[in-house]
């Protein structure tokens, strides 16, 4: 009788470990995916604009050692497009080619102006032709402005893109009129 219970001792110890265990694994669970997710939040908060913006600059130029020629020169293009959308003009003024500025937007303010004449809050490109010669890429686009105009309404622009390295490049463009 005395080894039944201490066969039945034994039993319930092994019992115990087994379900203190398997807790200590469920709470590990649960708790460890909220203490990485809090971690990556630490993180993030500590790194500052200048280290976040070299990230996503290294990632675009890892992605853009992957693309084809044409896709690259869109991606560019699209890339200063972006930055009208979100109405950071400095930033897509800072692509442009140094003699291009000097000569059709000497300012920022010349430049932003004219962007936002020309290019609507969500414009339509649609991309005609790309040639190359040499380190220069010419695309052939028709502008639209999706949300106010009429689907023939796509103005002509050429888009002349210097790329000098992977996600580093200048650009011009043809200047259009603007009836607006």
């Amino acid at each position: 009788m005395v080894k039944k219970n201490k066969k039945k001792n034994e039993k319930k110890i092994m019992y115990i470990t087994i379900g203190t265990i398997l807790i200590l694994i469920l709470f590990a669970i649960i708790f460890m995916p909220k203490n990485n997710k809090n971690q990556s939040e630490e993180i993030e908060e500590e790194l500052t604009e200048e280290q976040m913006e070299v990230m996503e600059q290294e990632a675009d130029t890892a992605l853009l050692q992957e693309m084809e020629e044409r896709d690259r020169m869109e991606y560019y293009f699209g890339k200063f497009l972006e930055k009208i959308e979100n109405e950071e003009y400095e930033k897509a003024y800072g692509f442009l080619y140094q003699d291009f500025k000097n000569t059709y937007f000497p300012t920022l303010e010349d430049f932003t102006k004219y962007v936002q004449k020309t290019f609507s809050e969500m414009s339509d490109i649609e991309h005609e032709n790309i040639e190359r010669n040499g380190d220069v890429y010419v695309l052939w686009i028709r502008v639209g402005d999706v949300l106010n105009a009429k689907p023939n309404e796509k103005k002509p622009m050429n888009i002349v893109i210097k790329e000098n390295d992977y996600n580093d490049f200048v650009m011009s463009f043809s200047v259009i009129e603007n009836e607006k």
